[in-house]
């Protein structure tokens, strides 16, 4: 296990503090060479190998939220933790997940709000009966509460239901299309005090991240792009972005290559 993060990582990536009045934005994700991130119908497949999948767990460490979609909690019910980092480090903190979903679709079956809850049960009880391993956490340990990013058209009731069940629900404006827009996203992220998040997926928000325009002063929205590349094949299965969008995608200066393991991982920035 590596015991700090990828010396690449840290000469290129700001370090924390990050300012909320300017988010750093960083898009990643895993891909097989005939550029898949999931197999047919979206299921899960594993790419990548333990080294990168150190590196993933690292950056995670680095931003201080981490952002997916909602088809991605449905279809992954992924926990968005930091367990491969050294687990005795209190200062390695995970970051705080954020989902869009503009419809508030959000499982409350998922194991993202299960270990939320069961966290806090601990933390707060007085019973030697309850986990005090969970209660006593710190560092890598800590579980955060997720917060969802829906659309202020959900009823009050629906996000009422959710925040019942131990969520935090972040109401906003919808675009024309009834998404939530990328661009929006420094704002949302701003206003939560959010100094920078990384970007999962799946592959629509992906998409919808390396396709936006550029902020209001100007620069890209996406500030990092970091792609591990496994050498696989999927064939028939989900492509970086969902077909018919890889149209107009900006193009990229590599900034550093790095082989870790079996796998190939590019940071790139947007030209």
């Amino acid at each position: 296990m590596l015991t700090s993060p990828p010396a690449f990582l840290v000469e290129h990536l700001p370090a924390r503090p990050h300012n909320p009045e300017r988010p750093h934005v960083t898009v990643t994700w895993a891909q097989s060479l005939d550029a898949k991130i999931a197999g047919p119908g979206g299921a899960r497949v594993i790419l990548s190998g333990p080294e990168s999948m150190e590196m993933t767990h690292w950056l995670r460490t680095m931003h201080d939220a981490i952002l997916v979609g909602i088809n991605t909690i449905i279809m992954d019910d992924p926990r968005l933790k930091i367990q491969l980092v050294p687990q005795d480090d209190p200062s390695l903190l995970p970051p705080q997940p954020l989902i869009l979903d503009p419809q508030l679709r959000f499982p409350l079956s998922a194991r993202i709000l299960s270990e939320w809850n069961n966290y806090v049960n601990c933390r707060d009880s007085r019973d030697d009966r309850d986990d005090r391993n969970v209660r006593d956490a710190r560092g890598p340990a800590v579980v955060r509460q997720p917060w969802i990013v829906c659309g202020d058209t959900v009823p009050p009731e629906r996000r009422e239901e959710v925040e019942r069940a131990g969520a935090r629900v972040v109401p906003t404006r919808l675009d024309g299309s009834g998404r939530i827009s990328p661009n929006a996203l420094p704002a949302i992220l701003s206003s939560l005090g959010l100094g920078s998040v990384m970007i999962e997926g799946g592959s629509r928000i992906l998409s919808s991240f390396l396709h936006a325009p550029s902020r209001e002063d100007g620069s890209p929205l996406v500030d990092s792009v970091i792609v591990t590349v496994a050498p696989m094949f999927i064939g028939e299965g989900v492509g970086v972005v969902p077909e018919g969008e890889d149209r107009g995608l900006p193009p990229l200066r590599t900034v550093h290559t790095e082989t870790m393991g079996k796998d190939a991982v590019m940071l790139c920035a947007l030209r």
